[in-house]
């Protein structure tokens, strides 16, 4: 596809041989010169527990730094696996020439509006992505997320460290996603507030996990002060309490980043009024004191959650780690053997 915007001739739909005298312009596409250099291919990941979620992978046309590597890239909250900052890491990676897949999840989408997406089950999903690498050759991967994705992607290797994972890099890593969500909720006047929801969520459920008792729930001024429907959230009461309620431990990093033995890489935005920097210090001290190899943390200076204007320079520090972590990988020999089971701006100094 050519980047350079195109003027081409319009016929009527409804009278072919009439041509509309007024041309249209075709915007040229944010990806359009990128095409030349890569090829993609759609696939679709079925899980252990029976779901299926789409992928695409992303590798560049004249051959990889290091063909037996890939990045499997997993998206943020009410997202999805060609989404802003998955579809951009995608394509800058294979640009770079790393293979990538960026895969969906039961999160993806509207899974917590109407109740499948359980974040705690999100490791199937991830587990089921590796699987799809590994069947087709990779036997080096690197995990990374993006916002919750990256708590995803944490909880999922701490859990079962697959030994093909040889890292994960994270951007916008929140510490914990309820005490994020609290806090938010606590500033707008949330109705209802977080206890409230609390005490909603256990009356009605009666402490079962009942998925015949879970309803539908519009939260007001959650992520603003109106009551308009852009400040609104939607949950339902089971998706809620497994990932943003009291007792959702899945979604607390700073339980799990202790328990990784790769390294790992924290991408942080420098303003980001949701996740302060604090935490993403704290985050890399809590991996260190743990037993993590190396912690990388680094800030873009000027950015938002979503680095609105600064997409790039994220994106630009995650390849660069990606690409030292790979050439180490590929200079100490490390490659895993085959595995057939279905088991599920600032850096600091290391």
């Amino acid at each position: 596809m050519a980047a350079r915007a195109r003027v081409t001739s319009h016929r009527d739909a409804f009278h072919p041989r009439l041509t509309n005298p007024e041309p249209i312009v075709r915007r040229a596409p944010a990806f359009g010169k990128d095409d030349s250099h890569i090829e993609t291919d759609l696939i679709v990941i079925p899980t252990d527990d029976r779901h299926a979620w789409d992928g695409m992978i992303f590798r560049p046309r004249h051959g990889a730094i290091d063909p037996r590597l890939a990045v499997l890239v997993i998206h943020g909250s009410v997202g999805h696996y060609l989404s802003g900052m998955p579809r951009r890491l995608a394509f800058h990676l294979a640009q770079r020439g790393y293979a990538a897949l960026t895969a969906n999840t039961r999160m993806a989408n509207y899974g917590v509006f109407f109740g499948t997406g359980l974040i705690d089950r999100a490791q199937l999903d991830i587990a089921a992505a590796v699987r799809a690498l590994r069947e087709r050759g990779f036997r080096r991967i690197i995990l990374l997320g993006y916002s919750m994705g990256s708590t995803m992607v944490t909880h999922y290797q701490a859990v079962h460290a697959p030994p093909e994972v040889i890292g994960v890099c994270t951007i916008a890593h929140p510490l914990s996603l309820p005490q994020a969500l609290r806090r938010r909720w606590e500033r707008f006047g949330s109705i209802p507030s977080y206890n409230e929801m609390c005490a909603i969520v256990t009356r009605q459920m009666e402490g079962r996990d009942d998925p015949d008792r879970d309803r539908i729930i519009i939260v007001r001024r959650a992520t603003g002060p109106s009551d308009r429907p852009e400040d609104a959230e939607i949950w339902t009461y089971r998706t809620w309490w497994h990932s943003r309620g009291p007792e959702a431990l899945s979604a607390e990093s700073r339980r799990w980043v202790g328990l990784l033995r790769v390294p790992l890489a924290l991408i942080q935005a420098g303003a980001d009024p949701l996740i302060s920097q604090a935490e993403g210090s704290l985050l890399a001290t809590l991996a260190r004191d743990g037993g993590c190899p190396a912690a990388h943390l680094e800030y873009v200076d000027g950015a938002n959650h979503t680095f609105d204007g600064h997409e790039l320079d994220a994106v630009n520090a995650a390849v660069r780690w990606v690409t030292r972590l790979a050439r180490d990988a590929q200079r100490a020999g490390r490659s895993p053997p085959v595995v057939r089971s279905r088991t599920p701006g600032r850096p600091s100094t290391n």
